[in-house]
């Protein structure tokens, strides 16, 4: 959904970018994260056939990411929700793998799932506030003069994920985003 009160976000002058840059750099940061792999490559489309009248940027775009170890990931990543819609966000994460499968909605009450070894779905529920624990972790280490994590280092191969899917919008190309 496109923020109602923020214009400065859908103008890629002041944000950077659209809905890639708004999407992206979320789940490159977490897959960062759960894999601990860097991403190879990047290759993106996008579009702005969304909020017309209002968005300076991309609306919508799909980005593939290529790892090291051939695993892809797809992040699908718009502002397609109307606005009379009565759910913000939408974050969620779908793993198909050769032990199982795994669905996480991070907006939602439960994480659902099937265990590979029986074929039962798999409910558990939670619902913690994620955005409060991510600040009050980050303060935590910062008052602890610890390094506050996702550190640097993952922040720079965030942004060489988000600029790598900006470069491939641009010019239809598959980007290598490995550090030299």
């Amino acid at each position: 959904m496109l923020p109602l009160s923020r214009d400065w976000f859908t103008d890629p002058e002041l944000a950077g970018g659209g809905a890639i840059v708004d999407h992206v750099v979320h789940i490159a940061d977490l897959l960062d994260a759960l894999r601990g792999v860097p991403v190879a490559s990047v290759t993106a489309v996008a579009n702005s056939t969304l909020h017309t009248s209002r968005a300076k940027a991309e609306t919508s775009g799909l980005v593939t990411l290529t790892y090291a170890d051939g695993v892809i990931a797809a992040i699908d990543c718009s502002w397609s929700r109307p606005d009379t819609s009565p759910i913000w966000g939408g974050l969620t994460l779908s793993v198909a793998g050769t032990s199982g499968t795994v669905d996480v909605d991070f907006f939602g009450p439960s994480v659902r799932g099937i265990d590979a070894a029986t074929g039962a779905a798999r409910i558990l529920p939670y619902g913690p506030n994620f955005d409060e624990a991510m600040i009050a972790t980050f303060l935590d280490a910062v008052r602890a003069g610890a390094r506050p994590q996702p550190d640097i280092a993952v922040g720079l191969r965030t942004l060489a994920v988000v600029l790598g899917a900006q470069e491939s919008v641009r010019t239809g190309a598959t980007v290598d985003v490995r550090s030299p």
